[in-house]
């Protein structure tokens, strides 16, 4: 079934109650702002994010190929200056190796900036979504809106893909498939980019908040599996 982003929101508000604590393999793939990139200490969303799971006592494992960041785990496939077409290739050459069981997925911002086909971009978000959730092993994808730009032109098209992004999501939930829309959008205001395009630390802290939310989502789904095979190899 799929929430509205109002009902979304009121289910997120509920107390968080999961059936035993998870080990979370989690693969964040997109560009520059999955990487990091604006963030005082290259973390970006990433750290907080495993320390609120960490937290609610959860074994994390942030997995892929990039490194970058100064916290415990800084592993991610996250590409600074790549459009969706080359994120959709690298998520498919990491998933053999990083079998993660979540992937926190924010990618667009460059097709938009470079105005790259920004109509069919929706599309292939939607291809990204198909192959990590097509892998022999259970993945749930966490789809984020992208943060506004400080590009007039390059925000107007952010909103029109962000717009679509729900529609993209429905397509995989109304047949029963593990993905979560949030909206990063909503809790980044322009004044928080530090270049036009990447968050500051507040904004970024604010962002892991919203991925973690919708990984307590998909846990109260039971979206999130056991995990497959072994760690990934370093």
């Amino acid at each position: 079934m799929f929430f509205s982003n109002a009902v979304l929101s009121a289910v997120l508000l509920l107390p968080y109650v999961h059936a035993s604590y998870l080990t979370c393999r989690i693969m964040p793939l997109g560009a520059s702002i999955t990487n990091g990139v604006g963030s005082s200490h290259g973390n970006g969303y990433r750290a907080t994010l495993y320390n609120l799971l960490a937290n609610d006592g959860h074994v994390v494992n942030m997995v892929g190929s990039q490194k970058a960041g100064d916290f415990q785990d800084p592993d991610n496939e996250g590409y600074p200056g790549a459009i969706l077409s080359e994120i959709h290739d690298k998520g498919q050459a990491a998933m053999p190796n990083q079998r993660a069981n979540i992937v926190t997925l924010l990618a667009g911002t460059n097709d938009m900036v470079f105005k790259n086909d920004t109509a069919g971009a929706p599309d292939r978000l939607g291809w990204i979504i198909e192959d990590i959730l097509d892998w022999p092993w259970q993945t749930m994808v966490v789809v984020s809106t992208l943060p506004p730009n400080g590009n007039p032109d390059a925000n107007a098209l952010i909103d029109q893909y962000n717009a679509a992004i729900p529609d993209v999501v429905k397509r995989f939930t109304d047949v029963g498939r593990w993905v979560v829309f949030v909206d990063s959008h909503s809790v980044v205001a322009p004044e928080d980019l530090v270049d036009g395009t990447h968050p500051n630390d507040a904004a970024y802290e604010r962002m892991a908040s919203v991925f973690y939310e919708g990984i307590k989502y998909g846990d109260t789904q039971g979206w999130i599996a056991d995990l497959y095979g072994p760690p990934p190899k370093r």
